[in-house]
């Protein structure tokens, strides 16, 4: 096949909020034709009247795109194949099922709710699959059939499966699917409603818009021998099919909220970055060699194989996707970081707006700093809060532990006033200081260290004491540290 007609489609349907699967699954499409020189189709497959809302399809194509991915025809953007939402295409489905009907594969079915379920009871009670076969319906006179529909009897429209032989599924990952037509009912084409059911509208138009590959969870892989035989039917070329497995959550079960997160949004919201998600996710159960974990979107489409996607479900882990996170966040320049921690930091109280853009050197060089130590965005505010402000809330028994020794009560206000007395106030003249006392006073340089850090901070770990004084500045460093005296004083002896 001529890679230009590589053709391959993600159609979600807009029923809420675009989830870790069904990502995956237009990532591995947009992979594959990336790769490939292909076409990217985003079908939105909004047959189901009651569910589908337009705010899900604003959401699904805002998260692909938050995500990184672009697609070469469909909505708003349109193509040669228009229109590429299905309920502006029910007269295509119209035309397609008055085909088969006119060639004897399909039929008009006039039974009711109350007949079905008494054939599904009688099939329970029989121990037997609840296979409906159209009965009486199935080869009906088409004058009696069209004598009922004259008379304004409800009706659906049926696929006749034939009775015997096989329905093979030529799968990409897992290989050949057989199904014995024998256990496939006569599915419903067009609802009583004058709708289309998934199968059909999704039959009809991969094939109208000349997909070569569908490529898609597996939990499509049992409506395929119904859309194979209804392409069959038609008369069109079958499109070669690839079922992605699923993705579970460590405990083996399907990904949902319980896991944490689920869709875009939620990740989005806790911190992650777009290109760090699409990393993950695109090696998700791709078969990608195992030397190499970060790669650009272009990269993971050059190495990307459908043959090589895994058969067995996914297990989504959240800490290797924190670690590749991890990497993007180091990767940023600080001044990128800057530019995503300000309104984040004006949003959570930390700091106000006019501050932020009035110091926006300052806030650059913070992110230098604290850079490595960030694993998420949503880290940045409580990472970067002890920048902004003048006093601290110290915990009281970490305050005591630090406070309390006899060589830190009688050394730390000595300290405080030499810190003062600096002429200049620099890394190295810090340091020197800081480390000339204990020298002085012939302890170790840690005795001093830990309780200046605690007392500028309120944290008992941070990035390098004497950068984060620099950055904090000589006014709050030495408000803070006098107000710790102060604190320091009236504590039990």
């Amino acid at each position: 096949m001529d890679n230009s007609q590589i053709r391959v489609r993600y159609a979600p349907s807009p029923t809420g909020f675009l989830h870790v699967g069904g990502v995956r699954t237009a990532l591995f499409n947009w992979l594959f034709a990336r790769k490939n020189g292909g076409t990217f189709v985003l079908r939105i497959e909004d047959t189901d009247l009651e569910r589908s809302t337009e705010e899900s399809v604003e959401q699904l194509k805002r998260s692909l795109r938050w995500i990184g991915l672009d697609w070469d025809e469909g909505p708003e953007i349109g193509g040669p194949y228009p229109p590429y939402r299905q309920t502006e295409r029910f007269d295509l489905y119209r035309e397609a099922a008055k085909k088969l009907l006119d060639s004897g594969d399909a039929y008009y079915d006039f039974a009711t709710a109350e007949e079905l379920a008494e054939l599904r009871e009688k099939a329970r009670a029989e121990k037997r699959p609840p296979i409906y076969t159209g009965g009486e319906y199935r080869d009906m006179d088409p004058e009696e059939a069209k004598r009922k529909i004259e008379a304004g009897e409800p009706y659906t429209v049926r696929f006749k499966t034939p009775r015997e032989g096989l329905t093979v599924v030529e799968d990409l990952i897992r290989g050949p699917v057989t199904f014995e037509n024998a256990n496939i009912e006569d599915f419903v084409l067009m609802k009583s409603t004058d709708t289309p059911t998934y199968n059909f509208a999704a039959a009809v138009d991969d094939a109208l818009m000349e997909m070569s590959h569908v490529i898609r969870g597996d939990d499509h892989l049992s409506n395929t021998p119904r859309q194979v035989l209804i392409y069959t039917a038609l008369g069109y070329p079958l499109p070669a099919f690839a079922h992605v497995p699923q993705v579970l959550g460590p405990d083996k079960k399907k990904l949902s909220k319980r896991h944490g997160a689920a869709s875009v949004e939620d990740f989005a919201a806790q911190g992650y970055l777009p290109e760090a998600l699409f990393n993950y996710l695109a090696l998700l159960g791709a078969g990608y060699a195992a030397d190499e974990e970060i790669f650009t979107p272009q990269e993971l489409a050059e190495r990307f194989r459908i043959e090589k996607v895994s058969g067995n479900p996914a297990v989504f882990d959240e800490t290797k996707l924190r670690s590749i996170n991890a990497v993007y966040l180091r990767r940023q320049s600080p001044e990128e970081l800057a530019m995503v921690a300000a309104p984040m930091l004006a949003e959570s109280g930390v700091a106000s707006e006019e501050e932020l853009q009035r110091d926006m050197p300052r806030l650059t060089g913070i992110m230098s700093l604290l850079k490595e130590r960030i694993a998420l965005t949503t880290e940045i505010p409580d990472s970067v809060g002890y920048f902004y402000g003048d006093e601290l809330d110290y915990d009281p028994a970490e305050f005591e532990k630090q406070f309390g020794k006899e060589f830190v009560r009688e050394n730390f206000p000595e300290l405080v006033e030499r810190l003062k007395a600096l002429p200049e106030w620099t890394e190295e003249a810090i340091e020197e200081c800081v480390r000339g006392l204990a020298a002085e006073k012939e302890k170790g340089a840690r005795h001093l260290i830990h309780p200046l850090r605690y007392a500028v901070t309120g944290r008992t770990v941070s990035a390098g004491l004497f950068e984060t004084m620099l950055l904090l500045g000589r006014e709050r460093c030495l408000l803070r540290a006098e107000k710790a005296v102060e604190k320091m004083r009236k504590l039990p002896v």
